[in-house]
């Protein structure tokens, strides 16, 4: 089998849980607008807010250490790797559950709007606590490159997190405990699976290092202040939205970004996948730089193929809605930017990685949260979520930009960048068009003309995963035959 087709299954055994957890998110979507309201939606969103910051704040980036000391170790020493990465960022998620516990009340009323909602603080804190030891469990699943079974894990999580929200809305109460019960079971069941696959480097004995210990929180505590830039970065439209507009504004993002969902999960698919091959080539043969040129060109015209293809379809997928929810579809379309610029970037920002000059995420992060910090201020007071979902699209090309230009000084790689930016330029517009032009007809048009100028910037690509589709379908059309 060529590298090529090696490389599409690897990817395809990484992706498909994704996909699969994609189309149940596509699914139950717009069942769970029909039985919560935006605003009870917003206060969900605010609890997702709070448990992605605190939850990078326990890690301590020791995630980040493990996955990048995993191929320096043999395997026998893989297991001490993780406990000494693991330790360190369990306890401080001890320590955050127990301050979670004593300011809940005011957790509450910054989250929700009033003092009294002790069920949901207690589902934070627990929730942070599991999810630490899941992101470990899963990051061995993952650096071991065993795609099934990481898809697998997507799709429980997926499933588990529709049955359990759907079942609380219709039995217990149609309101934003009903998203959080169900992200709480979803990394419940991940977390459990995930250590069932890989129980071989959970149960045994380990030794604690402290020098390992030290050398995991050295290279993972600058993290920390680059993960909370890039909380503050991806998170202040929401923050602005709480502060400028109300709980139903913020539902109405919301559920534009789980539509936008359809492609964070395609972006965490290739990432997951990605993450672990990159650093292996790297360590293999340093100097050759063909298969990150080639990635960075697949990915990008996939992503810009497919956001386009959302933007076309935005006002049929949202009648799937409920009617309350329907204005969301013109929020979509920058908000778009964001999978598409950041898992593009995934593959040129490598540079930084393997150079070991984790720094400069610190500054790539600063810059472009103070970007949307200045959109945000200033324009959704006054044009609301669209306002929101514009500034977040364009920070995301400064982060891209910023990410590429660093990482390529680093590590020269040929990211044929003229394509990237002409699709950029297309899609900005279109977007644009679509989210401040009343006119359907407009809106529609611009969309299958910027689809068509995106395939023609990257024909070659497209050409050749056309040729691949065609050459797979004929030898399964002749294995048929044969057995026949």
């Amino acid at each position: 089998m060529s590298k090529e087709r090696e490389f599409i299954k690897s990817f395809f055994e990484f992706s498909i849980g994704q996909w699969i957890a994609a189309l149940i998110s596509f699914i139950t979507t717009p069942i769970t607008t029909w039985l919560i309201i935006p605003e009870e939606f917003g206060k969900a969103s605010m609890f997702t807010l709070a448990f992605n910051l605190l939850l990078n704040v326990a890690l301590l980036g020791a995630d980040q250490s493990f996955v990048r000391m995993f191929y320096e170790k043999e395997e026998d020493k893989r297991r001490d790797l993780l406990w000494n990465a693991l330790i360190p960022s369990l306890t401080l998620g001890f320590v955050v559950f127990i301050l979670i516990g004593i300011f809940w009340k005011q957790l509450s009323f910054v989250l929700f709007g009033d003092y009294s909602h002790f069920l949901p603080i207690f589902l934070l804190g627990i929730t942070i606590i599991i999810g630490t030891i899941e992101r470990f469990a899963t990051l061995v699943v993952r650096m071991k490159q065993r795609g099934i079974a990481f898809s697998t894990l997507r799709v429980v999580n997926g499933l588990s997190n529709a049955v359990f929200t759907i079942l609380y809305a219709l039995l217990v109460s149609r309101t934003f405990y009903a998203v959080i019960v169900g992200l709480f079971f979803s990394h419940v069941a991940s977390l459990l699976l995930a250590i069932f696959l890989e129980k071989d480097m959970w149960v045994g004995k380990f030794k604690i290092n402290t020098g390992l210990v030290k050398e995991i929180i050295k290279y993972g505590l600058p993290f920390v202040p680059t993960f909370l830039i890039t909380w503050l970065f991806q998170s202040f439209d929401k923050l602005a939205l709480r502060n400028y507009s109300d709980f139903t504004e913020i539902g109405l993002y919301s559920a534009a970004f789980k539509v936008v969902a359809i492609m964070n999960l395609i972006q965490t698919g290739f990432t997951t996948f990605w993450t672990p091959v990159s650093y292996e080539s790297y360590e293999n043969d340093p100097e050759s730089t063909g298969l990150f040129e080639k990635v960075s060109l697949f990915i990008s015209a996939s992503m810009f193929v497919l956001g386009m293809l959302i933007i076309v379809f935005k006002d049929v997928i949202f009648l799937l809605l409920a009617k309350s929810y329907r204005s969301a579809a013109q929020i979509s379309p920058f908000l778009i930017l964001m999978p598409i610029m950041y898992t593009t970037s995934e593959v040129s920002v490598v540079g930084i990685n393997f150079k070991k000059k984790t720094f400069w995420h610190m500054l790539i992060a600063a810059i472009s949260a103070g970007c949307n910090i200045v959109g945000n201020v200033l324009l959704v007071p006054l044009y609301g979520a669209k306002a929101a979902a514009f500034t977040t699209g364009v920070s995301y090309i400064v982060f891209f930009c910023m990410r590429t230009f660093i990482s390529k000084k680093l590590y020269p790689v040929n990211y044929h960048l003229g394509k990237f930016f002409s699709a950029t330029a297309v899609f900005v517009i279109v977007a644009f068009i679509n989210t401040f032009v009343g006119n359907v007809v407009w809106q529609i048009s611009s969309a299958l003309i910027g689809l068509i100028l995106i395939l023609l910037v990257y024909n070659n690509e497209v050409r050749y995963v056309f040729d691949l589709v065609v050459d797979a379908l004929k030898r399964v059309k002749n294995k048929v035959v044969n057995k026949a």
